[in-house]
């Protein structure tokens, strides 16, 4: 199974993410920010369809509560997917990723391409399964008609900016992997606290503070 190299999508969990949430004081952004499943199918504007109905499956022959790991490996399911002219990716995974922010919520998912079609074109469909943050039960797999660019997707897992205010003082930090890194987009407003590049941790012992704010803006 091949693992997410770059994954998280910062969204807080009750929240719209069109909108601006700030928070202040004692927030622990790398336990309060999760994936959101919608949000990321909403960026590929995925259209869910009939698994069984498009591959002509015996909806019978399949367990409910299906894993996606055993749709991937069954040989009808590959038989029919060959038939019709489709092929399959790798299976993805945000489980055991050394740059998922503490395993707040998992996905699995792999892509479907016409045969004569690369992974840089757009697929025709997505299988995909998640699970929520301290939960044991997988919820049902579902599949997708992919109608934008993947790399919506990816770019929706791997990047995040927020602002921080402290006074009269605001810094805007993004990160691409995970919140492992955060970098300053106003580098001329660094100082010996909000630094030019900054770790979790730092970032971390910043929020802590009750005269500091942080809102989610992208």
């Amino acid at each position: 199974m091949k693992f997410l190299n770059n994954y998280n999508q910062f969204i807080f969990e009750t929240i719209n993410t069109e909108e601006f949430i700030e928070y202040s004081g004692q927030l622990d952004i790398l336990e309060s920010i999760v994936t959101d499943s919608e949000a990321l199918l909403k960026s590929i504007e995925a259209e869910e369809v009939n698994l069984y109905r498009i591959f002509n499956l015996d909806e019978s022959d399949y367990d409910r509560g299906l894993f996606i790991e055993n749709l991937y490996n069954d040989k009808i399911f590959n038989k029919k997917l060959y038939n019709k002219g489709f092929k399959k990716t790798n299976l993805e995974s945000s489980e055991d990723s050394e740059t998922f922010i503490e395993k707040t919520i998992d996905i699995k998912f792999f892509l479907i391409y016409d045969k004569d079609k690369t992974e840089l074109d757009k697929p025709e469909y997505i299988v995909f399964q998640s699970k929520a943050r301290n939960e044991t039960k997988w919820n049902d797999l579902k599949t997708y008609k992919v109608n934008q660019d993947m790399r919506n997707f990816y770019d929706r897992l791997s990047t995040k900016t927020v602002e921080i205010k402290k006074g009269d003082k605001t810094y805007i930090f993004s990160t691409s992997n995970a919140g492992n890194d955060w970098q300053l987009k106003n580098m001329n407003d660094s100082d010996d606290i909000f630094k030019k590049m900054m770790k979790s941790d730092e970032i971390k012992a910043v929020l802590k503070d009750a005269d500091v704010t942080i809102t989610i803006i992208g």
